[in-house]
């Protein structure tokens, strides 16, 4: 007598199973197991709609491998807008693997506990199981593949700007929007790609990229109005001169702090060299004027240092010249030298600062743009504290003749000052502030002498 079942719901191939297990005999169970464990694929089984059911593994390698290799080396096409690019997935690192493939296709049907094994059989056998195209992929391979494709889709994004018209108004450029590639989308894409019968196909889908600096940001910072100017003159014949401010103060034109951020001369304007541009003029080294390269630059240095004091931002670093210059009020002048003299301020306002640098004829303007209550006025005083006389220094010297004098160097009388800023709004006062305390050191006479007559006292 045979027990014959038809096993067309998974409900009776469980309770057969059970069945087996908790009735049949020891070697009813080891003829299940037999069955379950046999050298051939589960019949059903197919690798991209090919049956290598009943086939051993060493059959399905020779019975698939031409045929994947031909699947996978059809090329894939990347879509993006009007451009198309055609890729062969050997060119970029993608082959079948095989080997993962037969792996596959042998496990199904025998992993797991025996009613798993069986519940794999009966949907293999009456439903069909599917393994899906496995590839290998060279990820460095593909990746440096289709960067060079990205790129083409990728737009950098545009920063707002802030800037200035000729005649010194404000205008803000907005920002624009760019798009950037996901190469890890990309990537994926591409590989399921390469695994398709069909419909082998990548669209290109960049994603929005928001400028860091966007227009909303720009106008948040409410730069409108010049709150602070300060302008000095200059020789316009010494043109040397005339083109190191000029160069100095191109670097600072269009400047924009935002609330907090850190502004140095130095690092702006960068070393004064003749490969730059600058020219030889007079600059201050051991108290005396002596020609170099780059002689006109703390003219602009100095200028901006007023200009900043007189828009109320805090200064935190900046050093007096070691003789007192012309241009400006004593104490108000800032001396730079590249690398151990700087002039550094903050933007201390909750608002962004712009700045203005321009040369007109003999006079150096810097302006600096921005918010402020339009009763606010700043002043800046010098106060001489006093006046320090130099020395006369006498030497002897037995080059000259007899009772001859020579002036070697004349000196130079030095100044203490206090600089003292003022804040008003409107008649009443705020806060008088100082600011710096300055000393130019005196310079001593220097007065070279012969030998006494003789018949003089020595």
């Amino acid at each position: 007598m045979y027990l014959v079942i038809s096993l067309r719901r998974p409900v009776l191939l469980l309770a057969v199973a059970a069945m087996i297990i908790g009735c049949v005999s020891t070697a009813g169970y080891a003829f299940v197991t037999s069955y379950l464990s046999g050298d051939t694929i589960v019949s059903g089984v197919k690798v991209a709609s090919i049956n290598v059911g009943g086939l051993t593994i060493q059959e399905a390698a020779t019975y698939l491998s031409s045929y994947l290799d031909e699947i996978v080396q059809r090329p894939i096409t990347i879509v993006h807008d009007s451009m198309e690019w055609r890729l062969y997935p050997h060119d970029i690192g993608i082959t079948p693997d095989l080997e993962s493939i037969l792996l596959a296709a042998f496990q199904v049907g025998r992993q797991g506990n025996i009613l798993r094994k069986l519940a794999e059989h009966y949907q293999s056998q009456l439903e069909g199981w599917d393994i899906p195209l496995i590839v290998s992929v060279d990820e460095a391979k593909l990746t440096n593949a289709l960067r060079r494709i990205a790129v083409t889709a990728n737009i950098p994004p545009l920063d707002a700007r802030i800037t200035l018209t000729e005649d010194d108004a404000i205008e803000i450029i907005p920002g624009v929007p760019g798009q950037k590639v996901d190469m890890t989308e990309l990537i994926e894409d591409v590989i399921a790609a390469s695994t398709r019968l069909n419909d082998r196909r990548v669209v290109l889908r960049p994603t929005l990229v928001i400028p860091d600096f966007s227009t909303e940001d720009a106008l948040a910072l409410r730069v409108q109005r010049c709150i602070a100017e300060y302008a000095t003159t200059f020789d316009a014949e010494d043109l040397n001169r005339v083109n190191n401010i000029r160069l100095a103060a191109s670097f600072l034109h269009g400047v924009l702090l935002k609330p907090g951020e850190m502004f140095s001369f130095n690092s702006r304007v960068g070393p004064r060299l003749d490969s730059d541009g600058y020219k030889p003029a007079p600059v201050i080294i051991g108290g005396e004027l002596l020609p170099g390269i780059g002689g006109g630059v703390c003219q602009v240095s100095t200028t901006l240092y007023n200009a900043v004091l007189l828009a109320g931002l805090d200064v935190i670093a900046r050093s007096p010249h070691s003789l007192p210059i012309t241009y400006v009020p004593l104490g108000r002048d800032a001396a730079v030298a590249y690398d151990y003299l700087d002039l550094a301020f903050r933007n201390s306002s909750p608002y962004g600062v712009l700045l203005s640098a321009k040369v007109d004829g003999d006079r150096l303007t810097i302006k600096i743009f921005s918010d402020a209550p339009p009763e606010r006025s700043i002043e800046l005083e010098s106060q001489l504290v006093r006046v320090l006389h130099p020395q006369v220094i006498t030497k002897t010297d037995p080059t000259l003749g007899p009772g001859v004098t020579i002036e070697e160097r004349r000196g130079r009388q030095g100044y203490e000052v206090l600089l003292w800023r003022i804040i008003k709004m409107g008649d009443q006062l705020i806060e008088k502030e100082l600011v710096e305390r300055t000393i130019y050191w005196p310079q001593d006479r220097v007065i070279r002498q012969g030998p006494p007559v003789e018949g003089e006292d020595a």
